[in-house]
């Protein structure tokens, strides 16, 4: 796709405005890369830190779920369901709020609330509850936790992305559109100057020459 040259007039006055918008977008595409260069190490440190919790979630869920079916195996099945069934349930919420991360960003932020009943009885009766099933529930709370904090550093990492491909086209549009389209019309420009140069040094050695010719006459 060739150039497209930019509707300027030929004068000294515009090659230098000229040329001061190319070095003003120069130095707009090299923030703009240090920018991304910076998004990017921290879209690293967030997938890692999200393998991390990936992998966290994985084992808390494994470990519940083994306690639960060697509860079952303890007690059997009916009994873990009249527990089950007998056992005022734990509602949970999740609040989203904002914080300001990575270059000003604004990351979202998920919170597990716990909605606490007052009670001084405990949820399991130990006499007549295996332990297990106790730590079951326990480690089924953790990997909630691990779920949300999963949720939340993917709503960040997928913003982070966002931005990422925003400031890449800008970057190409910059490096690839504006740049080029300066540069092919500062060519221009000095092509024509030199022309008119050329022209004007060619009409001042006639009339030079014209007046040396009078001289002699």
């Amino acid at each position: 796709m060739a150039t497209e040259k930019l509707d300027v007039h030929p004068t000294r006055l515009e090659l230098l405005r000229l040329k001061r918008r190319k070095a003003l977008a120069e130095g707009i595409a090299d923030i703009l890369q240090k920018d991304l260069e910076t998004l990017i190490v921290a879209l690293i440190e967030h997938a890692k830190r999200a393998k991390a919790i990936r992998a966290n979630l994985q084992e808390s869920l494994s470990t519940a779920y083994s306690l639960f079916i060697e509860s079952e195996m303890l007690s059997g099945t009916m009994k873990v369901s009249e527990v089950a069934l007998s056992v005022k349930p734990i509602d949970f919420d999740i609040e989203v709020n904002s914080t300001v991360g990575v270059l000003g960003i604004k990351f979202p932020l998920f919170q597990l609330v716990k909605k606490e009943h007052v009670s001084i009885k405990p949820r399991f009766n130990l006499l007549d509850t295996p332990i297990q099933l106790a730590e079951s529930a326990s480690k089924s709370e953790k990997v909630l936790k691990f779920i949300v904090s999963l949720a939340e550093l993917t709503a960040v990492i997928r913003e982070m992305l966002e931005v990422i491909a925003l400031k890449r086209r800008q970057i190409n549009r910059i490096r690839y559109k504006i740049i080029p389209q300066l540069d092919f019309t500062i060519r221009y420009v000095e092509l024509i100057l030199e022309e008119i140069e050329r022209q004007d040094a060619i009409r001042v050695r006639v009339l030079q020459r014209k007046r040396k010719e009078r001289a002699v006459k």
